[in-house]
């Protein structure tokens, strides 16, 4: 992911540059919407061995090209709000415009999130259930997974009947224009995830000797069932293919075709942590037994809480921790919950209920749920972020 890469070390560049105030604004905005750009046309590009009708890969590149254009404006308002918003006092001023690249990057990523879990109009979304429904193919995506979040929807709207897609893909254009507004009606995450409830219905089942209603694709059930993957473990297209799974077995359970559809999308949601991979830095060590910072929310000034829900034996011993709830901040990400960060304590935050957290007495059934507070105690703009949960 050589763009990638050149993109944060541009922006680690930026901070040196920024502190020492060797630059104007202007360069500095050039600088750094050239690199957003970059990194944004990624996530738009159609993959030349994506198996699309001609017609339809025209018209999606049309709609990739055009969003990216409006975005191009978008980004000098994005960095002069972002200027204003942060301090202007004298003795920070060189910290605030050290986060200043992070956090516009921060709003284009949380963007792309947004998108994803955007749900469309109703025919949008009949069109969108059915082909979940039908079709095994929408999660077999050519390309780079973190880069596949355009990709996924147009490959969807293939399979949907040629008389359905000029709809789709109007829909789409008009899901695209919601970027940069303000967002008070952002679905919550499901609870549990798909991959979560899956795995809880699957464990029912078996100690009940029942088989399931619907198996699991044969490739998949050869990955967990036979490799014995863990969810964490397996390719980005099987993840989609058991959330795809997930989907149909909810319906029949009696799901809302709008809770199924919204699970989907959060279980195949493309987070920063996902595009950024290792990156974006290594984890910080984190002193003390805290739980370790992940490298990105470091890197992004993330911080907040994470409720957990822990389930312990009748020693005390925690046999399964999941995610309840989270309250996140990131800087740049304002107007709208910061969806794509907003799990990017979760798989530090399960380990440690797992095996670093002390539990004060052993609780049997009954669910044992505690906060871990996410804390930067350094400077990030520094590059000297130590810290962790508490």
């Amino acid at each position: 992911m050589p763009n990638l890469r050149r993109f944060l070390l541009l922006m680690v560049a930026l901070v040196s540059t920024l502190a020492s105030a060797a630059t104007t604004d202007e360069e500095e905005n050039a600088e750094i919407i050239k690199g957003l750009h970059s990194a944004l046309q990624r996530s738009f590009a159609l993959d030349k061995d994506l198996k699309l009708d001609p017609a339809l890969r025209s018209a999606a590149d049309e709609i990739g090209a055009a969003h990216i254009a409006r975005l191009d404006q978008l980004f000098p308002l994005w960095l002069a709000e972002e200027r204003q918003a942060q301090t202007t006092a004298a003795a920070d001023k060189a910290a605030g415009y050290a986060r200043l690249p992070f956090a516009v990057w921060a709003r284009m990523l949380n963007e792309l999130a947004l998108w994803q879990i955007d749900p469309g109009d109703a025919d949008y979304e009949r069109a969108t259930l059915a082909v979940l429904q039908s079709s095994p193919r929408v999660c077999f995506v050519a390309g780079d997974y973190r880069y596949t979040d355009f990709a996924a929807r147009i490959v969807r709207i293939q399979e949907m009947p040629a008389g359905q897609r000029a709809a789709a893909l109007a829909t789409e254009r008009r899901l695209l224009g919601r970027w940069g507004q303000a967002r008070a009606d952002v679905p919550a995450w499901p609870d549990p995830l798909p991959q979560d409830a899956g795995a809880q219905w699957r464990k029912r089942l078996a100690l009940a000797g029942e088989r399931p209603v619907r198996a699991l694709p044969p490739v998949l059930a050869h990955a967990m069932l036979v490799e014995k993957k863990s969810f964490d473990e397996l390719h980005p297209q099987l993840k989609c293919a058991l959330q795809q799974w997930w989907l149909q077995v909810s319906l029949r359970q009696g799901a809302t075709p709008a809770a199924a559809l919204n699970a989907f999308r959060y279980g195949t949601l493309i987070n920063a942590a996902d595009r950024l991979g290792n990156d974006a830095d290594r984890a910080p060590p984190a002193p003390g037994g805290q739980a370790a910072y992940p490298a990105v929310a470091a890197r992004f000034s993330v911080t907040g809480t994470t409720t957990m829900r822990a389930r312990l034996d009748a020693a005390g011993k925690p046999v399964q921790a999941s995610v309840a709830g989270r309250k996140i901040d990131v800087p740049g990400v304002r107007g709208a919950r910061p969806v794509a960060f907003e799990n990017v304590f979760d798989a530090a935050a399960v380990k440690y209920a797992l095996g670093g957290y002390r539990y004060d007495q052993p609780r049997g059934a009954e669910p044992f749920v505690f906060q871990l507070v996410w804390t930067l105690p350094n400077d990030p703009a520094a590059d000297k972020t130590t810290g962790g949960g508490q």
